[in-house]
């Protein structure tokens, strides 16, 4: 064996101790969560058992039990269910809305196309309008465990993570009004779930494939309930092209915890890799248009899709909005005056300001070891957050942030596996969610629109 390939051959055995996060923190203790036992620090490549799938349902179960009850409240549209419940409406009645806030145009048709699934369902109502919202809200937080457990193959920071989730203002807001960002963040995060299963689990060729492909689907469908889904794409490509670079040349050696990733990625080769990240997402984006041609009465063709998407990409450009609503995208992260047009929303700043600092670690232990997870999470924050610097937008929305923070829940517990376990005999991952969940309660009563006097049961904001 020559020289590089013994170094390469080292590279590949010391992959699962960088994977695992052997860099001083202790092996998961079982008493950490509430959430069962640890999984065992594994080499990469470790399957998703029963049990997680089980924790994942669980979890499902629980935010249902947070967002359903009191979901009618308000009984009438609020902020911007006023443009999307007429436009679902008109899906369900086959013919376009006579008097639209907004050109049926105006976004992409999905969002709108699963808010009419759930008005067909429950009825034309408030609470019809925000079912699916609910549904597909609760199954992002299931999402969150499975894509944790897939990183870092730790069933305590997985649970952290879908912890995190569950209390975070943002989901639990933008899963109770009938708009299309829960949408857009529940197939992201499924897609990002499909994602980072193709690049871990021990699988043949032809599932690698598959799940990259599904991967490429989820992502289009986000994008077809809102365009930002682009930022995550180009993240996906990103990663694919890096690691393949690292499986076809020498940088294995200089970057031995990206071995095992890359050798995956090739594995599924480059022609599926152009199918999956590029071709399919193109395809399933464009096919949800289909529907939306048949109600406006236009042909389903690429010359109707290329007019329609530059007529959006020219409304959301020129359209003034409400310059009260409105606040610069640098301010996002620190913001604690909540929007009080859209149910109090305000970030968790447990969630929110640790999971900054999280990044911080982050970036550090990726500098030391180029370990995937880390990286991930930088990439995704730094796309979805840095894109409104450049969005040609005339203003911004506060939950715009929400994919953001969403994120930084995840980034926590990436963090946290290179940290003590405990702190004076404390659990760190306890002592976080639970500060979570406490204020999360604190802003409860007015986030889900409760009645007076409970509606300042624990304070008001002016």
């Amino acid at each position: 064996m020559s020289v590089p390939d013994r170094k390469v051959s080292d590279a590949k055995s010391r992959t699962a101790a960088n994977f695992s996060g052997a860099s001083g923190r202790a092996a998961p203790s079982p008493d950490r969560l509430p959430g069962g036992p640890s999984s065992k620090s594994t080499a990469p490549g470790a399957h998703i058992t029963r049990r997680q799938l089980a924790t994942a349902a669980l979890f499902t179960f629980a935010a249902l039990a947070i967002l359903l009850p009191g979901l009618s409240k308000p009984k009438a549209m609020f902020f911007d269910e006023a443009y999307f419940v007429p436009e679902a409406r008109a899906f369900i009645q086959g013919v376009p809305n006579p008097k639209p806030d907004a050109p049926p145009l105006a976004k992409p048709p999905l969002g709108k196309l699963i808010i009419a699934i759930g008005m067909k369902t429950a009825g034309d109502n408030s609470f019809g309008w925000r079912i699916a919202g609910a549904v597909c809200g609760a199954l992002t937080v299931a999402a969150v465990y499975l894509w944790a457990f897939l990183l870092l193959q730790d069933a305590d920071l997985a649970f952290l993570a879908a912890g995190l989730a569950l209390f975070n203002n943002f989901l639990f807001v933008m899963s109770r009004i009938a708009t299309v960002d829960v949408f857009l963040m529940f197939f992201l995060m499924w897609s990002l779930v499909a994602f980072s299963a193709a690049l871990v689990l021990p699988v043949k060729a032809g599932t690698r494939r598959l799940l990259f492909c599904l991967a490429g689907v989820l992502v289009g469908l986000g994008g077809a309930c809102k365009w930002n889904a682009v930022d995550t794409l180009a993240v996906y490509i990103l990663v694919a092209s890096v690691l393949l670079l690292v499986s076809h040349s020498r940088l294995a050696i200089r970057a031995p915890s990206l071995l095992f990733f890359a050798q995956n990625v090739s594995q599924a080769g480059i022609p599926f890799l152009l199918l999956a990240l590029l071709a399919l997402p193109i395809a399933s984006y464009s096919f949800v248009f289909w529907p939306l041609c048949l109600l406006i009465h236009v042909p389903f063709s690429l010359h109707e899709l290329a007019a329609i998407n530059i007529f959006m990409w020219h409304f959301n450009r020129t359209t003034d909005i409400n310059p009260f609503l409105i606040s610069p995208w640098w301010s996002w992260p620190l913001n604690l005056n909540p929007q009080r047009s859209l149910s109090y929303l305000v970030g968790n700043p447990v969630v929110a300001w640790t999971g900054l600092l999280a990044l911080a670690f982050c970036l550090r232990r990726f500098w030391k070891a180029l370990a995937l997870p880390e990286a991930l999470v930088l990439l995704l924050f730094a796309a979805n957050f840095l894109q409104w610097a450049v969005t040609p937008q005339r203003g911004l929305y506060y939950y715009y942030y929400y994919p953001c923070v969403m994120i930084l829940g995840v980034a926590i517990a990436v963090a946290m596996r290179s940290l003590p376990a405990r702190v004076f005999g404390i659990r760190m991952s306890l002592l976080v969610l639970t500060a979570a969940a406490v204020y999360f309660v604190r802003c409860y009563p007015q986030m889900a629109h409760l009645d007076a006097p409970w509606d300042c049961v624990f304070g008001c904001w002016p």
